[in-house]
C-alpha cells in the first residue's frame, strides 16, 4: 500500500506541474466567467444558464484533463526512460498501474475542486447567492471521471497517447448517448440495428448514468438510487479496467 501511495503522490506532483495543466485551468476560469455575457440575452433565464454553462466547463476541462495527461502518464515513463527504475524496484506490475491511476485522480479531484470554488464564487458575485444544490453535480462528476481515468489509463496500456486520446473522447461521447440509441431503435422499429446498439450498451461504458446536471439546475430531486448506481457502476468498471490494464501492462515488453 506504501508502493502505491508513493507513485500515486509522484504522479500528482508530476502532473501538477505539466503546464498543460495550467493552461487548462486558466482557460476554464475564462470561460466560467464568460457565462456572464449569456444573461443580456436571456432575460429570466441567467440563473440557469450561467448554472448550466458553468457546471458543463467543469465536465469539459475534467475530460480535457483526463485526455490530454491521463493519456499520457505511461507513455512519459516510457519516453523518459525512468520506467526501467521503476521495473528494478520491487514493485508490482499492478502496484504500479494503481499508483499512476490514483494519482491521475489526485489530480481530477484537485481540478474539479478548484473549478468548483470558481463557480461557486462566481454565481455569488454576479447571482446574489450561493446555490448548494450545485454541490450534488460535483458528487456524480468525481465518479464519472473515476471511471473515465481508469478508461483512458487501460487504453493507453497498449496505444499511443494520441489514439488513446482519440478513443477516450468517442467512448465518452458514445457513452452519454447508448441509452437514448437504445431507445430510439425500439422507438424507431430498427430491430435490424438492434444487436449493435445493444452490443455498444452493455460494452462500453454508461455515462448518461452520472448526467444529472439537468437535475441540479432545475433543482429536481435525485433519487438515492441514483446516488448508489453512479456510485457501484463508478467503481466495479474501474476496477475491471484496471485489473485488465495491470494484465496488459505485465504483458507487454518495454525495448
Amino acid at each position: 500500500m506504501n508502493k502505491i501511495l508513493a507513485i500515486s503522490v509522484n504522479t500528482f506532483k508530476e502532473s501538477i506541474r505539466d503546464k498543460t495543466l495550467l493552461s487548462l485551468s486558466i482557460l476554464g476560469f475564462l470561460l466560467i466567467a464568460a457565462s456572464k455575457i449569456f444573461v443580456p440575452i436571456s432575460i429570466g433565464q441567467a440563473h440557469k444558464i450561467i448554472k448550466d454553462f458553468g457546471l458543463g466547463m467543469v465536465e469539459l476541462f475534467s475530460l480535457f484533463t483526463v485526455v490530454l495527461i491521463g493519456t499520457r502518464i505511461l507513455y512519459q515513463e516510457i519516453e523518459r526512460k525512468t520506467i526501467y527504475s521503476i521495473m528494478s524496484k520491487p514493485v508490482r506490475d499492478w502496484e504500479f498501474v494503481f499508483g499512476k491511476f490514483l494519482g491521475l485522480y489526485y489530480l481530477i479531484i484537485f481540478i474539479q475542486f478548484i473549478l468548483f470554488i470558481i463557480f461557486i464564487l462566481f454565481t455569488r458575485f454576479y447571482l446574489g447567492g450561493v446555490d448548494w444544490y450545485l454541490l450534488n453535480a460535483l458528487y456524480f462528476f468525481l465518479f464519472e471521471f473515476l471511471l473515465l481515468n481508469a478508461l483512458a489509463l487501460f487504453l493507453s496500456c497498449f496505444t499511443t497517447p494520441i489514439t488513446a486520446g482519440i478513443l477516450t473522447l468517442m467512448m465518452f461521447f458514445i457513452g452519454q448517448l447508448t441509452h437514448y440509441l437504445k431507445d430510439l431503435v425500439v422507438v424507431m422499429k430498427l430491430p435490424e440495428l438492434s444487436p449493435i446498439v445493444n452490443f455498444l450498451y452493455f460494452i462500453l461504458p454508461n455515462f448518461s448514468v452520472f448526467n444529472v446536471k439537468a437535475s441540479v439546475v432545475y433543482h429536481i430531486p435525485i433519487s438515492i438510487n441514483s446516488y448508489f448506481l453512479a456510485f457501484s457502476y463508478s467503481v466495479l468498471y474501474s476496477t475491471i479496467l484496471l485489473i485488465l490494464s495491470s494484465i496488459f501492462y505485465s504483458l507487454k515488453e518495454y525495448q
